[in-house]
């Protein structure tokens, strides 16, 4: 059964952040910030725009949007299914939605909790979305690392349909976004790296590798750098263990 944060069954935790929200001065009247978004490359939302390009024309959600932010409670893209909905005006991309920055909602309560959450008309701690009900999920990695939150809101009550719907997301985003970036790893290894990370993942040294396979040990270390690099890691070690997740070793 997936657990889901509420206030109805867990108070506490809502009495916590709304706590936290009082105790560090935020003001009810703001309306959260808005920084700059940087999207190129970005497989989070790559991932979200898939799912509701698909989405699009299927199903009937006029009184809500969807919307994803990265693993800061930044929002890098919405989807409205009603260009005159009200909740449209009150999101933008770029907001922060934090509990530092905007209070207790669906998306902060993820980051704080690590659980689907949702947050009610009026359990919101800023006033310009106490009109508003949302439901967010967290999207992890392999590794359960989050990445970000995907988040329904709208202007109307949570619902069963809304609930399937996150899960739904939630799955698809996570499987898309590891295809994805499986995807820009391979096309960005040629066959020597390959080569050279099996022969590091069985123990070979770096002049043992350069003598296997006719190279200077100095290029031997080009082709780690570049393989920390293509993996975002900082270690040999965390690539062999990346590359086994997606099956090149």
């Amino acid at each position: 059964m997936i657990e889901i944060v509420s206030a109805d069954k867990d108070r506490d935790v809502f009495e916590r952040s709304w706590g936290r929200c009082l105790k560090s001065g935020l003001n009810k009247s703001i309306t959260p910030n808005i920084n700059i978004v940087q999207l190129e490359n970005n497989f989070l939302v790559d991932a979200f725009k898939n799912i509701v390009e698909k989405l699009d024309g299927t199903i009937a959600l006029t009184d809500s949007v969807l919307i994803i932010t990265d693993k800061n409670g930044i929002v890098l893209d919405i989807k409205s299914f009603d260009k005159s909905a009200e909740v449209n005006y009150l999101m933008k991309s770029g907001m922060v939605l934090d509990e530092l920055n905007a209070g207790t909602n669906a998306i902060s309560m993820v980051l704080n909790t690590g659980k689907i959450s949702i947050v009610r008309k009026k359990e919101h701690y800023i006033e310009c979305f106490k009109d508003l009900s949302c439901i967010a999920a967290p999207i992890f990695d392999k590794d359960s690392n989050i990445l970000g939150v995907i988040d329904i809101t709208t202007c109307n009550d949570i619902n069963d349909v809304h609930k399937v719907l996150l899960l739904f997301l939630k799955k698809t985003i996570e499987s898309d976004y590891y295809e994805l970036s499986a995807k820009e790893i391979l096309n960005g290894l040629d066959a020597i790296d390959i080569e050279i990370l099996k022969l590091l993942a069985y123990g070979y040294t770096d002049s043992q590798i350069s003598k296997r396979i006719h190279v200077s040990i100095s290029n031997v270390k080009y082709h780690k750098n570049k393989l920390r690099k293509i993996f975002k890691a900082k270690s040999i070690r965390d690539c062999i263990y990346n590359a086994t997740k997606i099956g090149v070793i």
